[in-house]
């Protein structure tokens, strides 16, 4: 049952950064391409679990290419399954052999092109928005595997994407034993395809055949090829290219490079080759594991730190890299480091439903009540504190960002007080001051009652000189200023969704106990 439990975890976690990617949004209407098979009712399981966090509707195609004899059996389940999880269905019929011999097609490819071409039809007839096909992981190493035999450019390497168009695979991610797995603790049904077995087909003779040697030798291969996929897809290799000349690896630091131009795997080895590190993609692995998310977002919760060989250290203070060496004479000194932050992932605008994650704070911005009611997802890890901002605050720009010397915060009754003596007064370490999230807001037009909390400007009727102010807002979940009002999730749940009131979400990863 423990593996079980992990399978679970894994679709509610995918459920959850599908929902945060949108790649599937509140109203959409998907057409699953339905075969009967094992992938096919894992996906509509999936999607049916989705469908309980999110407003979404879903139908079944299935598409007959009229390639077996046998196909009665197909359909009579394809309508009893229908029939028995109350969900609508549509069943089209091609001429696959016709096609092919047609339009000199092999019949791999004619049936793949007319079974997009049939499900597509009817997406428009129904009016929906959006397919989502039973693509797995064993299904994307096979098409890299394939390519890489057939030969490919780099390009081509990237694997089967997860949304093209609007053709979604939310599945991709799960391994073909696991999805029988769950069906069969499930006691789900579904079909088994005979052809399947068959080695006729290039890609049956990859995965009847050549997998299970791949399987002697590591039998968790499908995730290697998987991780190696993913780093293709995250890759821009023109950059990379003129990324990995000699001439730019001389220069003294990051500024050489665009932001977001190259990924984070190849700015991590840029640091360590600076810094004359030797690197393999099992090395950058195993340290992104260590330091990042999967997202690729630095993790900056603490200090951790990686051993690198030949008496180095890579190091991860609170979202900032350095490398240390530890001489002969048993002492550390810095190395060259990520000074100018470029893989610090830290955002100070804060719009509008959306968050921002601020070392371990994810900080979230809702332009009224019903986006929130719309948008929230609670994450089980996240301790939240809620804050209904004063209607006062009508416009401007919100942020976040690190203290500053002679910042202050105007509290209610108690008028202005220094975010230094707060953090004091709070026990705050002084080591942790300085990624304290402030959040505030340059406001652009307030009532007349607004006061600045910077250099007690007072916005009265004359707004000419005074047409920008900035006001702090929150220190972290530490304090908060008058012009917020702390309110309990359940409270925001009895508000109505036309109330205009913005609200200010502070999260809180792996924090101090409050």
């Amino acid at each position: 049952m423990e593996k079980l439990k992990k399978i679970e975890k894994k679709i509610l976690k995918r459920s959850i950064e599908i929902i945060e990617k949108k790649l599937i949004s509140e109203g959409d209407k998907i057409l699953i391409a339905f075969s009967g098979g094992p992938d096919s009712v894992f996906l509509y399981n999936f999607l049916k679990f989705l469908k309980s966090r999110i407003l979404i509707e879903i139908s079944l195609i299935y598409v007959n290419h009229n390639l077996r004899i046998d196909i009665g059996n197909d359909l009579e389940f394809v309508k009893k399954f229908a029939d028995e999880n109350n969900v609508d269905y549509y069943i089209q019929s091609v001429d696959v052999k016709k096609y092919s011999i047609e339009n000199k097609k092999s019949v791999e490819l004619a049936a793949r092109e007319l079974r997009y071409k049939a499900i597509e039809d009817i997406r428009k007839k129904i009016g929906y928005n959006k397919i989502a096909t039973g693509h797995n992981m064993d299904d994307n190493v096979e098409t890299f595997i394939f390519r890489i035999l057939r030969g490919t450019s780099m390009t081509g390497l990237k694997g089967i994407p997860e949304m093209r168009k609007n053709i979604l695979r939310p599945i991709l991610g799960f391994e073909k034993r696991e999805i029988l797995y769950f069906l069969k603790n499930k006691n789900q049904e579904y079909l088994v395809d005979y052809t399947n077995n068959e080695n006729n087909y290039t890609r049956n003779f990859i995965r009847n055949e050549i997998f299970p040697y791949f399987e002697r030798i590591n039998p968790d291969f499908r995730k290697k090829v998987e991780s190696l996929i993913m780093e293709i897809n995250e890759r821009n290799f023109a950059e990379v290219e003129k990324f990995e000349n000699e001439k730019n690896l001389e220069k003294e630091n990051f500024k050489i490079l665009k932001e977001n131009s190259i990924n984070k795997k190849d700015k991590l080895s840029f640091l360590l080759k600076k810094n004359n590190v030797q690197i393999s993609r099992e090395k950058i692995n195993q340290i992104f594991e260590s330091f990042f998310t999967k997202n690729g977002k630095l993790k900056n919760s603490g200090t951790k730190e990686f051993y690198l060989g030949e008496n180095k250290i890579l190091q991860n203070v609170y979202g900032e890299l350095k490398i240390l060496e530890i001489t002969n004479k048993n002492e550390i000194r810095n190395l060259k480091s990520d000074k100018n932050g470029i893989l610090h992932d830290k955002a100070t605008i804060l719009k509008e439903n959306q968050s921002i994650k601020w070392y371990n704070y994810k900080i979230t911005l809702y332009k009224n009540i019903k986006d929130f009611k719309k948008n929230f997802v609670n994450d089980e890890n996240i301790s939240y504190t809620f804050f209904k901002i004063d209607d006062r605050v009508e416009n401007g720009e919100f942020f976040v960002r690190s203290r500053k010397d002679g910042d202050r915060i105007s509290l209610k009754n108690l008028g202005h007080k220094k975010v230094k003596k707060v953090l004091i007064d709070e026990k705050v370490p002084k080591e942790e001051r300085d990624f304290v999230p402030i959040v505030g807001v340059k406001a652009f037009r307030v009532q007349n009652d607004l006061e600045s909390s910077d250099n007690g400007v007072k916005l009265g009727n004359d707004n000419r000189n005074n047409s920008e102010i900035t006001e702090i807002l929150a220190i972290s979940d530490i304090k908060f200023s008058k012009f917020l009002e702390k309110i309990q999730k359940k409270e925001i749940k009895k508000l109505r969704n036309e109330s205009k009131s913005k609200l200010l979400i502070i999260g809180r990863k792996n924090g101090r106990e409050r």
